[in-house]
């Protein structure tokens, strides 16, 4: 796995050093996500890609993704994309989201992308979008809203 960090000219968009590798060392705590076979595709500031391949594990009734794996993977990657803008000692934990299943996720594997809406002092807003890839080709199958409370860490995010 690894979590390239990507910058761009203007300073206050540049990732944090170190973020992306506490990102990356954050992200292999997360049993959920292990279990779920996920990884980290991509970091910048304010945006996180994930992935998730296709297995038995994930699946529901029908073969589908199961909409708590497609739920699981949005929800990580919105955190993630919020840790990547808070101050350091800072975490965003989620608050609430709303997550509409617009299509059956059926594919090789599931792309969330996260990006931050509005970052705040007490709240960041994001979005995750997840897409279903089959054959090389993006279907977009959900998307989420995600309000985060940002909170001190007393030790590692």
């Amino acid at each position: 796995m690894t979590a390239s960090a990507e910058t761009d000219h203007d300073a206050s968009s540049a990732l944090a050093p170190g973020r992306a590798d506490a990102i990356a060392a954050s992200f292999a705590r997360q049993g959920m996500m292990q279990t779920l076979g996920a990884r980290i595709e991509r970091v910048v500031r304010g945006e996180v890609e994930l992935s998730m391949p296709w297995s038995d594990a994930v699946t529901q009734q029908h073969g589908f993704f199961h909409g708590g794996a497609v739920g699981a993977l949005a929800d990580t990657a919105c955190g993630y994309a919020a840790l990547s803008v808070v101050a350091d000692g800072e975490a965003g934990l989620t608050a609430e989201y709303k997550i509409n299943l617009l299509s059956p996720a059926q594919g090789e594997r599931l792309v969330a992308v996260a990006r931050v809406l509005k970052p705040g002092r007490t709240l960041v807003v994001a979005q995750g979008d997840v897409f279903a890839e089959q054959d090389g080709r993006r279907k977009q199958v959900a998307t989420m809203l995600m309000t985060l409370c940002v909170v001190r860490t007393l030790d590692h995010v």
